[in-house]
């Protein structure tokens, strides 16, 4: 791995996350990992706009070779850390040409019919639109080399891979392209940069060179700057192809009238060119650009096996296609694609928990639940948004009963509300005989009478600002009256915050799938509107198994801190003990969360939320009938802040809180 893709990466990870496919039990193609994907998307995207200074949207192919289409910047999605400097460089390099390119200019060129005397054919059609691209690529990358050079070792990456190489290398010192033919001159111009880079391969090769003047290629202002510039350069090659004497053999003799002996000569018999070199260099890689000031001494090269040639061919084909802006793209399905843009877009990520006890798991954060995340179909935890799903026929699935539990609870949240406001009021608080102050009127008549005393000072009461995060457990084992009771109270909570003003509420939910934990934010206040909680949340069901304080290390890391100056608390909505395994092999897991280990881990979790100036209330969650085992596992874990109370009596949640969450 590359020192700039050290950043990026966290080797301790044991896994990925890489079968979050829910309508199966078929895991995603090796490779395809949804939440890895997301997230390179979404790093690359902001490299794209910070170097363009442009909001240049950055997506994966669906079918077929992809390229810039001026609007957008396509990524292959087979990225992992071998390639993802190379993949950031591409991205870089077309999001600079759709800042810094003209594709009316290159559209212009496409209806040109001669350069200068010379007339166009299709081969030299595209001789020249080579050339252009050629000169136009290393303008705009200049351009970003000056403007972030701290991005240079993404573009020296794609230059190593295209360009700098040691198969090119073999290339340049082959016999191979020394012919008189635009073949050749392209593949010696494209690979100027290449340290094995011959100018006594070609006629006025080291002209050509000092023509295009890489060092100082910030003279070109524009892309039409760039066309001219490689309409000079066609005019050199032309001239020397056009003149090459055929013999009726058809068999070239490998001279023209200005080429004596090997020696490049100009159209006026000198050797070389003018540098026009500013000493302004731009930074091509790790290759060496400037040659032998003198005559270039003629190389034959060396001999290479057909299947050395061949790859020397293929590699050439792939630096025309990467010059045309088509390079090839590892596609995604337009599920999988789905999946990742909703993913991306919710700016998920994987956050990695756990000790050396119990082991270290990859935990699913989702900073935001969106509709296109819920008809991704990228977990199993979201059921159809359809209005259908909801008007009585499928009772069975709790549809129907989530929509009654959310309108439920916000009508019991009008209650908690009034109560809560108070939180929102200001009170006066007037404090007489004061030696400082307002002169209190009242008071005046006592001057001279040994009473010095007579001002009034007003003082206003407030509560602090308060901050509640609700984490509600999505475990299987909350299936039906449970999970609803968890939801009306945590609407409940989200409508009473509104009305009261000065508070702002968080909801998660916890679930896991396949073998990861997973926590997603489905409401911000200080993001959302309440009425998110009525459209999105009827979709919410549980499913899996209970990571609790898992998913509590990972909202910590994320979002959950102390602040001073405001209140701060984490309510906490679940129905017992926690468990939670991966990797189970003869025996043994890699991740064991159960019993004791998880008991203590909950509880170190919770003391670091206190440590933390957080204030915590857990809400125990049952249908009648709650163990004794249960019970005790509870206490263990949340203490004195337990409770046992039915979270849906508003009346009784106001008391439970009324000792934390009324304090000045």
């Amino acid at each position: 791995m590359s020192k700039y893709s050290d950043f990026w990466f966290d080797n301790r990870r044991t896994s990925l996350v890489d079968d979050l496919l829910s309508d199966d039990d078929k895991p995603v193609k090796k490779g395809k990992d949804h939440i890895a994907l997301a997230g390179h998307k979404r790093a690359i995207g902001n490299f794209v706009r910070i170097v363009s200074g442009q909001n240049i949207p950055v997506k994966f192919p669906s079918r077929g070779d992809s390229f810039t289409d001026g609007k957008s910047v396509t990524i292959g999605a087979n990225i992992n850390e071998k390639n993802f400097d190379y993949v950031v460089g591409l991205a870089l390099h077309e999001g600079s040409h759709i800042a810094y390119s003209d594709f009316n200019a290159f559209g212009d060129v496409r209806r040109m019919k001669k350069i200068r005397e010379f007339e166009l054919t299709y081969e030299k059609m595209e001789f020249f639109r080579g050339i252009i691209n050629y000169i136009e690529d290393r303008r705009v990358d200049n351009i970003v080399f000056k403007n972030s050079p701290g991005y240079k070792g993404y573009y020296h990456s794609l230059y190593n891979k295209y360009f700098n190489g040691k198969k090119v290398a073999k290339g340049l010192n082959s016999q191979m392209y020394r012919e008189l033919d635009l073949d050749s001159y392209m593949f010696r111009i494209v690979n100027f940069t290449n340290e094995a880079t011959d100018f006594g391969s070609l006629p006025r090769l080291i002209d050509i060179y000092k023509l295009i003047n890489m060092k100082n290629i910030s003279r070109l202002k524009s892309t039409d700057d760039a066309i001219q510039l490689a309409m000079s350069v066609c005019e050199i090659v032309f001239k020397i192809v056009d003149s090459v004497v055929q013999p009726e053999d058809g068999n070239s003799d490998g001279n023209n009238e200005n080429t004596e002996n090997g020696e490049n000569k100009d159209s006026d018999g000198n050797a070389g060119g003018n540098d026009s070199s500013d000493g302004t260099e731009v930074d091509t890689g790790d290759a060496q650009m400037t040659p032998d000031d003198g005559a270039p001494t003629k190389s034959n090269g060396d001999e290479l096996t057909p299947q050395q040639q061949k790859q020397i061919q293929n590699m050439f084909d792939k630096q025309k296609e990467f010059l045309d802006g088509k390079t090839p793209k590892s596609t995604l399905t337009k599920k999988d694609s789905e999946i990742v843009n909703a993913l991306s877009n919710s700016n998920t990520e994987l956050v990695e928990v756990g000790d050396g006890r119990i082991g270290k798991v990859g935990t699913v954060v989702i900073p935001s639940l969106t509709k296109e995340l819920i008809d991704s179909g990228a977990f199993p935890f979201f059921r159809s948004l359809d209005d259908s799903y909801y008007d009585g026929r499928y009772n069975w699935s709790g549809g129907v009963q989530m929509v009654e539990a959310i309108n439920e609870g916000f009508r019991l949240g009008a209650i908690l509300g009034r109560k809560l406001k108070i939180r929102g009021e200001e009170k006066d608080l007037i404090f007489t005989r004061q030696n400082t102050g307002k002169i209190n009127k009242r008071l005046v008549s006592e001057l001279g009478f040994g009473n010095e005393n007579v001002f009034s000072q007003i003082q206003k009461e407030r509560y602090n600002k308060a901050n509640l995060h609700l984490s509600i457990d999505g475990s299987g084992s909350m299936s039906g009256g449970k999970f609803e009771k968890a939801i009306k109270s945590a609407v409940a909570m989200c409508k009473a915050a509104d009305m009261a003003g000065n508070i702002d509420v968080t909801v998660d939910v916890r679930w896991t799938n396949k073998d990861k934990p997973i926590v997603v934010i489905i409401y911000n206040s200080k993001k959302d509107k309440l009425t998110k909680i009525k459209t999105l949340w009827k979709a919410l069901q549980p499913g899996g198994v209970t990571p609790e304080s898992l998913c509590y290390e990972a909202i910590m890391k994320k979002w959950l801190q102390g602040s001073s100056g405001e209140d701060n608390y984490f309510i906490n909505y679940s129905d017992g003990a926690p468990w939670f395994s991966t990797g189970r092999k003869y025996g043994s897991y890699d991740v064991y969360y159960a019993g004791d280990r998880a008991i203590d881990h909950t509880r170190r979790m919770v003391k670091m939320m206190k440590n933390n100036g957080i204030k915590i209330m857990s809400y125990f969650i049952s249908e009648g009938f709650r163990s004794e085992n249960d019970e005790n596992t509870f206490k263990r874990m949340y203490g004195k802040d337990a409770s046992f109370i039915d979270c849906t009596n508003m009346m009784n949640v106001a008391k439970t809180m009324n000792q934390k969450f009324l304090q000045k």
